[in-house]
């Protein structure tokens, strides 16, 4: 058998088949003249002689396969039939031969198949190289081209009969090509934004632009502003809300009271946009237009003339074709480039430089010719003189006449050359002076009629000063970044050329979004009169505000968020008469401005801040003149920073006690999960619960403030409000109920608690003092309860979000008694709040007729 197996991969000889039909005579002589045929046919190609081989093989196995049970087998003795595991070996043996020879039947008519195309392929190449050998100097590349598309054609039709076997065995270089290949035919289908006539001739497109002429002129320049973004691109409804308010697409009046995220629903209806839904199934505050809505957008856009475009649907910042543009990444100079000619020649230079490099080739050929024709002359005139001496010499003495001739012409013409080039050098620098004052004329009228300036791409915007000075009528100027992640980085090494500031008068929305680099803004921000909106949103380096942004009296809406370097605040501040939004307020020890000076703002309806001054506390009954003195404010957002707590101000002090055990050490797992998620600095917490004022103790001694002489309720301040608190589940204390210290109530619809750093919450915590309260947001921290004046009273929150509570300790039941108005429930890593039917983002929304209910599950 080993033999056998080993003779299959050999393939015959001719001595070897005739030896093979003399010991098979037999056989041999049964066969007809039909058989012979197909075999000399089937070894025409190489494997028809595999074939043939394997088939004279598989009939002797065959046969000694019929013979085996008569064999005798020394293992069981003389005229013991073979076992039948050794004869069931042997079929499947000449099964499995007889299922190769088959395969290699396919095998052979793809080889013939195969060998008409693969001499035409030959020929091809042989046409391509004599072309290419023929005229080595003066190749016409044209036919070469063409023959080339034909050759190519000619192995991709090859090459898809190739069985799927020798594919998925070929090598690493050859999937290469073949995916080359499939790239570059996949390159030859027409760009949407490129080929007309693709999307005219359907219906869809005539559907779509009668759903487009359908909405108002100020809803369709709305929808434009989804074009300047790329495929897929997910859009906040912030940003669209500051451009629109800046360019005034959303006017406000008696018969259009239109909010944002009214038209946006009224995009999302035929199906402009889709909303971006987050993995609890909640809507989020996102938008994204499809890519093939998006084609037909730029073409609307294009024909509107709203920013440029190129050929394949980008925004380009092409001057002169528009009243918006923008700022994209791009390489080499651009029309923000200080020369304005050199960017056109540049560009000039760009589009005409194979043309000139082959003229270039041409007039250097024929300069070679001649030099060469030169060459040749001299040449034979040695020769000839060689002959004669004397010839020779007179020869040499007129050559060196000759070429002192021609070296005195050549002075001479050097010379008059000199001028004339000194004469069109003169005329072209004045030719090119003026041409650049034109286009410099021409760039500073399109400056100074600019209405918006959008950085789409732009990682260092850093535009020059004598330039950005010229915009004087923009609008909207948005130089940070979009994105909502910052996966884009961007700085500028120097900010004077915000100095140009000054003269933007008409600025309405200015965003500096995620820029670092910028340490303090110019003087010069005080200059604009008419801005509306101030986004300095992540500015990592912003350590300060100057005190001219009190004269922006126009002034709606700061955000100041993720500032974290950002430490000193003037009270110029409280002079914003306008400001409604205020995010991102620091308080420090060293700001001067501080809660007292905002009490001023009449208008402000939404406050954030960032506490980074331990001194400063709302845990205190008295704390809440901070809040209540403010007019129209409606939501309220409070986080904890560095240098927020006692336990940071105990570490500036101390720094000597450092084999003590930090609170925030004994969290362990807790405090990475808060630092990762919350992306600020976990502190832990500070004791600022007196030893004896833990959860039992203030519960026994508010009891005990019942007795006659009243001492201890005396020494526990606050025993109404500490009371009362989940640790006690509500229970009936006995006797009658305290009365609740607070009687001021504030107009709170929204507060958003980060990282409180004392277990017990502030006194004005309570439903009485926030009835107008519907939603209540917790986000890491210390605290341990949420608590209520007495078992009687409930809170009006429609949502509340828990998130990152190590010390709260709650059922689903107490959740339920407590905030018996919940729609919405959000619980994420707060292992004591249990039995919550959330789930499994956390989420619990109640469901009304079958419908979950949506919300805005973003915290803004």
């Amino acid at each position: 058998m080993a033999k056998t197996s080993e003779n299959l991969s050999l393939l015959p000889t001719s001595s070897e088949a005739a030896n093979h039909d003399a010991a098979n005579g037999d056989s041999k002589s049964n066969t007809g003249t039909s058989d012979k045929l197909q075999l000399d046919e089937a070894c025409k190609v190489p494997m028809g002689k595999v074939i043939v081989s394997l088939n004279r093989r598989y009939e002797d196995l065959k046969a000694a396969a019929h013979k085996a049970p008569k064999l005798s087998s020394p293992a069981t003795g003389a005229g013991d039939p073979m076992p039948k595991d050794e004869t069931s070996d042997l079929d499947k043996a000449c099964n499995e031969l007889k299922y190769l020879i088959d395969e290699f039947k396919k095998l052979q008519v793809y080889e013939t198949n195969l060998s008409d195309p693969l001499v035409t392929i030959e020929k091809n190449v042989d046409d391509i190289l004599g072309d290419l050998n023929a005229n080595p100097d003066n190749v016409e590349w044209e036919t070469t081209k063409d023959n080339l598309k034909v050759l190519r054609s000619n192995m991709t039709k090859v090459k898809a009969q190739l069985p799927l076997l020798h594919q998925t065995s070929s090598s690493t270089e050859a999937r290469r090509l073949l995916a080359t290949t499939s790239r570059e035919e996949a390159s030859k289908l027409p760009s949407p934004y490129q080929a007309d006539g693709i999307f005219e001739k359907g219906s869809f497109f005539k559907e779509f632009q009668h759903r487009y002429e359908t909405l108002g002129i100020r809803e369709k320049l709305c929808l434009l502003c989804f074009a300047i973004f790329p495929e897929n691109a997910e859009v906040s409804e912030r940003l669209l809300r500051f451009w629109w308010e800046g360019e005034r697409l959303r006017l406000t009046s008696e018969s259009d009271t239109k909010t944002v995220n009214e038209i946006l629903d009224e995009f999302v209806e035929p199906g402009f946009i889709q909303p971006v839904y987050k993995r609890s199934g909640s809507k989020g505050s996102c938008y994204k237009m499809h890519p093939i809505v998006r084609c037909l957008i730029v073409r609307l856009a294009k024909q509107a003339n709203f920013f440029y475009y190129d050929s394949k649907g980008y925004p380009n910042m092409e001057f002169f074709k528009s009243k918006k543009i923008c700022l994209v990444k791009s390489e080499g100079p651009s029309w923000w480039s200080k020369d304005v000619l050199a960017f056109k020649k540049a560009r000039e230079q760009a589009q005409q430089g194979n043309d000139k490099k082959q003229a270039e080739a041409g007039t250097m050929t024929e300069e070679k010719k001649k030099q060469d024709q030169e060459l040749e002359e001299q040449e034979r005139q040695e020769v000839f003189f060689t002959k004669n001496a004397r010839a020779f010499t007179k020869a040499c003495k007129q050559a060196q006449q000759w070429k002192a001739k021609k070296q005195a012409e050549a002075d001479t013409m050097t010379k008059e050359k000199k001028k004339q080039n000194q004469k069109l050098e003169e005329q072209e620098r004045k030719e090119m002076e003026k041409t650049r004052g034109k286009l410099e004329t021409r760039r500073i009228i399109y400056l100074e009629n600019l209405q918006t300036l959008f950085n789409v791409s732009k990682q260092f915007p850093e535009l020059p000063e004598e330039l950005f000075s010229k915009m004087k009528n923009i609008k909207v100027l948005y130089l940070g970044r979009w994105e909502r992640t910052a996966e884009r980085h961007m700085e500028v090494e120097d900010v004077d050329f915000l100095k140009g500031l000054k003269n933007m008068n008409k600025l309405r929305f200015f965003s500096l979004h995620g820029i670092s680099g910028i340490k303090k803004l110019p003087d010069s921000i005080g200059m604009l009169q008419n801005l509306r909106i101030l986004d300095l949103k992540a500015c990592h380096t912003l350590e300060e505000l100057p005190k001219e942004v009190g004269l922006l009296k126009m002034l709606s809406y700061l955000d100041l968020s993720e500032c974290y370097l950002l430490d000193w605040i003037p009270t110029d501040l409280s002079k914003l008469s306008k400001l409604k939004v205020l995010k991102g307020f620091v308080i420090s020890s060293n700001s001067p401005c501080t809660l007292t000076h905002l009490t001023t703002l009449s208008e402000l309806e939404k406050l954030s801040i960032s506490i980074h001054n331990v001194k400063f506390s709302i845990k205190e009954e008295e704390s809440i003149k901070y809040f209540s003195e403010f007019k129209s404010l409606t939501k309220l957002k409070i986080a904890w920073g560095a240098g927020g707590t006692k336990k940071s101000l105990d570490k500036a002090i101390h720094p000597e006690d450092k084999n003590k055990t930090s609170e925030a050490s004994k969290l362990g797992p807790t405090a990475k999960v808060l630092e990762k998620y919350l992306k600020l600095p976990f502190l832990g917490s500070s004791k600022s619960v007196p030893e004896k004022g833990n959860v039992a103790v203030a519960a026994t001694t508010a009891k005990a403030g019942q007795d006659k002489n009243g001492d201890n309720a005396k020494k526990q301040k606050s025993g109404a409000v500490v009371q009362s608190n989940v640790h006690a589940n509500n229970k009936d204390q006995g006797g009658r109920s305290p009365k609740p210290v607070l009687q001021s109530e504030l107009k709170l619809e929204k507060l958003d608690i980060r990282c409180y750093p004392d277990k017990e919450p502030p006194k004005w915590l309570v439903p009485k003092t926030l009835t107008r309260l519907k939603r209540l947001y917790f986000r890491g921290g210390e605290v341990s309860h949420i608590p209520v004046a007495n078992r009687h009273e409930k809170w009006n929150v429609e949502i509340l979000r828990l998130k990152y509570l190590i010390n709260i300790k709650m059922d689903w039941k107490q959740v339920q008694k407590q905030f018996p108005e919940l729609k919405l429930l959000e619980k994420v890593n707060c292992p004591q709040i249990t039995f919550c039917p959330c789930d499994a983002s956390g989420v619990w929304e109640v469901k009304q007729a079958g419908t979950k209910i949506r919300m805005d599950a973003q915290p803004s």
